[in-house]
């Protein structure tokens, strides 16, 4: 017999050489989907070191880990590149601040899963980030940013990627920082930062501060720790305070600051606020130029659909509140109507020279100084502090082209008022309601990620109008309102499951109720109020999904329909609604721990037919109709702080509107999208630039 070639040969014992590496791949713990059959045959070397048992050693300490090259390479690029020219059986040697970590990253190459805790990920992000695995690394960059909500382990991270190239777990953290900044500036990880680093944070537009007097606050806070030492930053950090954007109180109380009068520069600055504004010589204002009239961009905004308006009826239009600018945003569907942000002493100038020429012709009558002043200084549009005079420019350009293609979307909402609204995720949820013809009972939802304008869902069984609607538990949550039919007001309720697209009936209420309000508490869906046609509810109920059951709970103060209902802290915030008399402007709360309705303040209005949501931790309650003297239909907005239990006037609506329902839209990099865009003289760069120099710290300045 004639012995076989040598190409024979070779493929017999590559042959054998597969045979074994597959008896002990089926007796190792390696899944089948490694199986080198299934690969990409161009994707690895032919060579059989591939299927092989290797050993990894790291370096200092000498620990040892068994392995087989065909599941690394399966899932690890950088294996799999290493793989191709280490050729033999030698030792791969890591280096040793990978050794924490590589226990992890080989059960999650053989099992597809693994242990990550906040003790173990930043060590088990580090492995997967350098031996390639982007699965594992998209897991702990998912878990960083969950724990990056404490302000210590935000700071920390942010810090500790500079040296390291982690573009994206360093922009996290420091989008943590800002989001969390009311919390961050009052730990003792803030007050250990260095000059430049706080100076980066306070510049930010994007940074989330309830009032801008914070960024102030938090400045002493930080030079007091060690005043000889920070005190010459003082000037620097100050202008990272937006001036124009201070309340006149706040305004008064900075001015006042003990460590203010000890910069002549900052003090000389207030001093002559605003002033100052109209000499054109001043270095500070040549130098910040629009900063200081620029609100900081918000991380959630308030927004408002749909409006019963005098002589028109039901509206198509959506309404966007910024607190930052205090300032709202019509949308419909020819596009934005936006407002200029609410400067507080702006205002008040303008009342006062008002008045003073309340006696002069109209011929005669001029515009505002202040207000001329902020038009000549709007040419200047760069605003960089001597901390960094080579670097980026301290404000952020919004995408205009992204602003003006979402408009039309937005504002081509259909007609619709007394329906109910939901937002959950990215999504906003319209449900029911009446368009001046008829009751309906389909669904819209509008997608703020995608942007690809409003379309309808799955339908209800039945129409509502007046219509309570919660979310809970994955669950949207129709409850009673008015078919649109002669007695047709409804005690039936039904929900609607998000993954499936279907509306389910469920148990009908203890009672009739239209023109009712629902939000969820607990996991349970409380609806309050109502009106059964013949009278109005001073009752309440619950609905447990576990039991299929509604229970009515303590009476409310008053009778309520008309009315809104807001979930805060742990309460129900009844507000607002027609007893049957009259419109009332109580408010009242519901303690679900001890089972009972408490009166815990008043509106400015006696209103019903009003909507609410949660912005900031206050309530805001929009619209709404009130039977006072000349009132009618509202475009009045309060906020209701609910610690100090008061209500406060806020810029009231862009049109008079009553049975709107609202929702509060969040994460910065969304609601950008519907406010106002930044003033133009930080859009478009002209090319000039303008520094004020207090101090010299450029060469302390590292990148972000």
């Amino acid at each position: 017999m004639r012995r076989p070639t040598s190409d024979v040969r070779q493929r017999e014992h590559r042959r054998s050489s597969l045979d074994n590496a597959s008896s002990r791949r089926r007796n190792s713990s390696v899944p089948f989907h490694s199986s080198r059959s299934e690969r990409n045959p161009n994707s690895l070397d032919s060579d059989t070191d591939f299927l092989c048992d290797r050993a990894v050693e790291f370096m200092e300490s000498g620990d040892i880990h068994s392995v087989v090259a065909v599941e690394l390479a399966e899932h690890s690029m950088y294996f799999e590149r290493l793989l191709r020219y280490h050729k033999g059986r030698g030792y791969i040697r890591l280096p040793e601040f990978l050794n924490s970590g590589f226990t992890a990253v080989l059960e999650f190459i053989r099992k597809g899963t693994t242990e990550i805790t906040p003790e173990n990920v930043y060590h088990v992000f580090i492995a997967a980030d350098y031996l390639l695995v982007p699965k594992l690394k998209q897991e702990c960059a998912n878990l960083l940013k969950d724990v990056a909500n404490d302000s210590a382990t935000a700071i920390a991270l942010w810090l500790s990627c500079r040296s390291l190239y982690w573009p994206e777990v360093g922009s996290m953290a420091f989008q943590k920082i800002l989001e969390n900044f009311e919390t961050v500036w009052q730990s003792p990880d803030f007050l250990n930062l260095e000059a430049v680093d706080v100076w980066r944070i306070l510049r930010e537009d994007g940074l989330n501060c309830k009032r801008e007097r914070s960024v102030f606050e938090a400045i002493i806070q930080w030079i007091n720790i060690a005043p000889k030492a920070r005190l010459q930053y003082a000037v620097d950090l100050f202008l990272c305070v937006r001036v124009g954007m201070l309340s006149v109180s706040d305004l008064e109380a900075v001015k006042n600051s003990d460590l203010v009068k000890s910069v002549p520069d900052y003090e000389a600055l207030l001093r002559d606020w605003p002033n100052c504004l109209k000499e054109t010589g001043n270095p500070i204002i040549a130098a910040c130029g629009r900063q200081f009239f620029t609100p900081r961009l918000p991380h959630e905004v308030v927004m408002v659909f749909g409006g019963w308006c005098d002589g028109e009826g039901p509206r198509a239009a959506a309404q966007v509140y910024n607190p930052r600018a205090n300032s709202w945003t019509l949308w419909t569907e020819t596009g934005a109507q936006p407002q200029p942000p609410s400067l507080d002493w702006l205002e008040m100038t303008s009342e006062t020279n008002h008045v003073e020429h309340t006696e002069l012709p109209n011929s005669a009558v001029q515009l505002n100084p202040f207000q001329s002043a902020l038009e000549t200084i709007s040419t200047i549009t760069t605003f960089r502090s001597s901390l960094m005079p080579d670097g980026p420019t301290a404000t952020e350009k919004p995408d205009m082209s992204t602003l003006e293609n979402t408009g039309s979307l937005l504002g081509e909402i259909p007609r619709r008022v007394y329906a109910g609204c939901v937002l959950t995720g990215t999504r906003v949820y319209l449900v029911g309601g009446f368009d001046g013809t008829n009751a309906l009972k389909s669904t819209l939802c509008y997608d703020f990620e995608i942007d690809s304008g409003w379309y309808e869902i799955s339908c209800m069984y039945e129409k509502r109008y007046y219509v309570s609607v919660a979310y809970a538990d994955n669950h949207i949550y129709a409850l009673g309102g008015h078919n649109g039919e002669n007695q047709g007001r409804l005690d039936t309720a039904e929900r609607y499951t998000l993954e499936e697209n279907l509306w389910q009936t469920i148990a009908s209420m203890n009672r009739v109720r239209s023109d009712a309000a629902a939000a969820e508490l607990g996991g349970r869906v409380y609806v309050a109020g109502g009106f059964e046609g013949r009278r109005y509810h001073d009752s309440a109920e619950y609905y447990e999904p576990e039991t299929n059951q509604w229970t009515l709970v303590s009476r409310m103060h008053s009778p309520r329909g008309g009315i809104s209902l807001a979930q805060q802290g742990g309460y129900l915030y009844a507000i607002g609604g027609n007893d049957g008399n009259s419109r009332l402007r109580t408010i009242e709360r519901y303690d679900m721990d001890e089972g009972k309705w408490e009166l815990v303040g008043q509106m400015n209005r006696r209103k019903s037919n009003l909507s609410s949501t949660v912005l900031n931790d206050d309530i805001y309650i929009l619209g709404g109709w009130s039977d006072e003297p000349e009132a009618g239909i509202l475009d009045l907005v309060e906020r209701f702080d609910t610690t100090t239990r008061e209500c406060h006037i806020v810029r009231p609506l862009t049109f008079p509107a009553s049975a709107t329902c609202a929702c509060t839209l969040k994460d910065r990099n969304l609601v950008r999208k519907y406010i106002r865009p930044l003033p133009e003289s930080n859009v478009q760069n002209s090319g000039n630039s303008h520094f004020y120099k207090a101090v010299t710290l450029a060469n302390e300045v590292v990148t972000p």
